[in-house]
């Protein structure tokens, strides 16, 4: 469980986390070198929506033909609850390809809620670096990264993460969570650095929300 802390990281500090670290909790979206043991290849600067749907490779789309994986952010109803009260938001995966790292990142009105903690899915293999930050304000950076050797992401459908909230004030839908609109920082790569084409989905409650 990942609770106020930078990291839940297995094993201890690599280049591979340091990498990953730079891009999860605020890198600047420039090169970062192969040598560092591949974990985050050079990140494509941010280009105007109509370029990237033209270029396509390795980019994230709500609601478009994009390929097979998939990404949902699924949140509970907050409509009836108040302040004080937990919720547990899970961000799932439908995978057509392994995984061997990436990078998420949820916004939230840190006004209306505050997360508590963070708890790696069943997709994520135990031996993968994993990190969250749950200190920075209105948002929380993802990451993972299989080491060299290790195991990726296999397909498949499960949990990548689950992340608990507690309310600040009465709960309401205007205050939901999700997905940051920067692809910087939206990411999945395979084992040789190459982006992989992804679906974002979100949904509240059991329907739809996009």
């Amino acid at each position: 469980m990942l609770r106020r802390r930078l990291a839940y990281i297995i094993p201890s500090l690599t280049l591979v986390m340091t990498a990953m670290l730079f891009i999860a909790c605020g890198g600047n979206g420039g090169p970062i070198q192969q040598e560092q043991l591949n974990a985050a290849p050079q990140v494509d600067r941010q280009l105007p929506q109509q370029e990237q749907l033209a270029d396509g490779a390795g980019l994230p789309f709500a609601n478009g033909d994009a390929g097979s994986n998939l990404v949902t952010l699924r949140t509970p109803s907050l409509a009836e609850l108040g302040a004080g009260d937990e919720f547990t938001v899970r961000l799932d995966v439908d995978l057509r390809e392994e995984v061997h790292q990436g990078v998420l990142r949820l916004m939230f009105d840190s006004q209306d809620m505050q997360p508590v903690e963070v708890v790696p899915g069943s997709m994520l293999p135990s031996g993968m670096v994993r990190i969250a930050d749950l200190d920075k304000p209105g948002f929380i950076p993802l990451a993972f990264t299989a080491l060299p050797g290790g195991t990726d992401v296999a397909a498949g459908s499960g949990e990548l993460f689950s992340i608990r909230f507690r309310l600040l004030k009465a709960g309401n839908e205007a205050g939901r969570i999700s997905f940051i609109s920067d692809n910087d920082f939206l990411q999945l790569r395979d084992r040789d650095g190459e982006r992989l084409r992804f679906n974002l989905g979100t949904e509240a409650g059991g329907s739809d929300v996009n």
